[in-house]
C-alpha cells in the first residue's frame, strides 16, 4: 500500500504537477504600461499544464483499454456470435442479460468511481485537470451503453483493436472496414494552427473576463437549487453574465478539442469535429444541440440513450431521456471537478479548497432545454418560423436560438463561475493581467 501511494505521489508531483498547478504561480514574461490605465504583464502558457493534460489522456486511455477488453469479451463478441448463428431464444436472452450485467453492473460503476480514487491517489488539485480526468471515464461509460444496446458506430465492433481505439480518447475517431481511418499531416497542421488561434483568442477573452472575476455584473441568485428564480433569469445583468460565460465555454471546448484532435491526428487517427460555432451559426435548437454543440457528447448520448429509448418510445420521450442523462452526468462531473482531498485540507475545509456544488441545477437546465426541443417539434412547421428564417440574417437567427436557453444558462454555469475553475484553466493560455492593483 505504501509503495502504491509512493507511485501515485510521484506521478502526481512529477507528471501531473499537482502542487505547481494548484494556483497560478506564473511571472510576467513581458510588461508594458498604458498611459492612464496602468501597468500590465503578459503571462505565458504553462507548459506543465499541457503536460499534465497529456498525462491525463494517457492514463485515461490505459484505463479505457482495460475496460474495452472486458466490453469486447462479454458484450460485443457474444452479440456478434449470436447474430451470426441461429441461436435459441433462451440463449439470446442469456446473452442480453450478461451484457446488461457486465455493462451496467461492472463497467459503468467502475467508470463512475474511478475518477474519485484517481484524483485522490494522484493528488490532483487543479479543477480543469479533474474535469478532463472525469471526461475520459465518462465517454467510456456511455460507449459501453452503445455496446450493450448494439448502437456502436459502424465498424467499431469489427475488432478488439477498433474498440480500444474508439474508447481511448475523449473524441470520436472515424472507422471504415479496414479499421481506424488514418489522418494526414494536413490534418495535423489544421488542428495545430486552429489550436494556436483558438488558444490566443481564449487568452485575450480570459484577460478581459478575469478583471471582473469572470462576472461582468454582481449576481443576486444563490448557488443552491432552492435559490433558482425565473424572475432573476430576466435580469439584464444576469443575461449579460450568461452570454459572456456561454461564449467562454464555447471557446474553451473548441480549444481543448483542437488540442486533443492534434494529438490524436499526430498518432494517426481521424476524428469528427467537436464544436461547430453553435452560438453564432445555429439555425434551430435541434441544430444547436444535435449538429454543432459538443458533437462527441451528442454522439454518445444519441447512441447510448436516445436510440435505445427510441426503439420503444416516441421521439420526444427519447430526446427527454437524453437531456436527463446529460443533466445527471453533468451533476456527477461537477462532483468530480469539486471533489476535495480531505487528507490534505481536513473535513472542515472551505473555499477555494472546497466547494459544495448546487446539485440539481444542471439537471434543471437540461430539462428546460428538453422542453424547448418539445416545443420545437410541435411548432417547427409554423409559418412564422419559416418567415423568420427566410428574412432574418443567419447570425440573428442563431442569437435568437441561443436566447431561448440564455436566461437560465447560469443554472449550468454558476458552479464553474463561483469556484476557481476558470482561474485554474487560465494557466494554459497566454493572458494579460494588471500589475499595479
Amino acid at each position: 500500500s505504501s509503495s502504491l501511494q509512493s507511485i501515485g505521489s510521484w506521478i502526481g508531483h512529477n507528471l501531473l504537477y499537482s502542487e505547481v498547478l494548484e494556483s497560478d504561480q506564473r511571472l510576467p514574461c513581458l510588461t508594458f504600461t498604458i498611459a492612464g490605465y496602468g501597468t500590465y504583464g503578459l503571462l505565458a502558457p504553462s507548459l506543465q499544464f499541457w503536460l499534465a493534460l497529456g498525462t491525463c489522456l494517457v492514463l485515461g486511455a490505459i484505463y479505457s483499454a482495460i475496460l474495452s477488453c472486458v466490453m469486447y469479451k462479454f458484450i460485443i463478441l457474444p452479440r456478434k456470435l449470436h447474430s451470426q448463428s441461429s441461436s435459441s431464444k433462451s440463449n439470446e436472452y442469456h446473452s442480453t442479460s450478461t451484457s446488461l450485467l457486465i455493462g451496467f453492473g461492472v463497467i459503468m460503476p467502475l467508470c463512475v468511481i474511478y475518477p474519485y480514487y484517481g484524483i485522490h491517489f494522484l493528488l490532483i488539485k487543479n479543477k480543469v485537470i479533474k474535469f478532463l480526468f472525469g471526461i475520459a471515464s465518462l465517454t467510456t461509460a456511455f460507449r459501453c451503453s452503445e455496446a450493450v444496446f448494439g448502437f456502436l458506430p459502424t465498424h467499431v465492433d469489427d475488432s478488439l483493436w477498433n474498440v480500444i481505439v474508439y474508447n481511448a480518447f475523449p473524441v470520436e475517431c472515424k472507422f471504415d472496414k479496414v479499421g481506424a481511418i488514418p489522418s494526414t499531416w494536413a490534418n495535423v497542421g489544421y488542428y495545430v494552427r486552429n489550436f494556436g488561434v483558438s488558444c490566443t483568442a481564449l487568452g485575450l477573452y480570459c484577460s478581459f473576463l478575469v478583471m471582473s472575476d469572470y462576472k461582468l455584473y454582481p449576481t443576486e441568485e444563490g448557488p443552491k437549487l432552492g435559490d433558482v428564480s425565473l424572475y432573476n433569469a430576466l435580469n439584464w445583468h444576469q443575461l449579460a453574465n450568461n452570454f459572456s460565460i456561454a461564449i467562454l465555454f464555447q471557446i474553451y471546448l473548441t480549444t481543448f478539442s483542437y488540442a486533443i484532435n492534434a494529438v490524436t491526428s499526430l498518432v494517426g487517427l481521424t476524428q469528427i469535429p467537436m464544436m461547430l460555432n453553435p452560438i453564432f451559426e445555429s439555425t434551430s435548437l435541434s441544430d444547436f444541440w444535435g449538429r454543432r454543440w459538443n458533437l462527441v457528447v451528442h454522439g454518445f448520448l444519441k447512441r447510448g440513450v436516445y436510440k435505445p429509448v427510441r426503439t420503444k418510445y416516441s421521439r420526444l420521450a427519447a430526446a427527454t431521456a437524453a437531456f436527463l442523462a446529460s443533466g445527471f452526468f453533468h451533476e456527477w462531473l461537477l462532483s468530480v471537478v469539486l471533489y476535495p482531498d480531505y487528507d490534505s485540507v481536513g473535513e472542515d475545509c472551505a473555499p477555494p479548497a472546497c466547494f459544495q456544488p448546487g446539485y440539481g441545477r444542471n439537471t434543471l437546465f437540461f430539462v428546460w432545454n428538453a422542453g424547448l426541443i418539445g416545443i420545437e417539434y410541435a411548432l417547427s412547421g409554423a409559418a412564422i418560423f419559416k418567415l423568420l428564417k427566410k428574412h432574418l440574417p443567419p447570425v440573428i437567427i442563431s442569437l435568437l436560438v441561443t436566447s431561448t436557453a440564455l436566461p437560465v444558462a447560469h443554472w449550468f454555469t454558476n458552479d464553474y463561475v463561483r469556484t476557481d475553475f476558470f482561474h485554474d484553466g487560465q494557466l494554459g493560455w497566454p493572458i494579460i493581467i494588471r500589475l499595479d492593483e
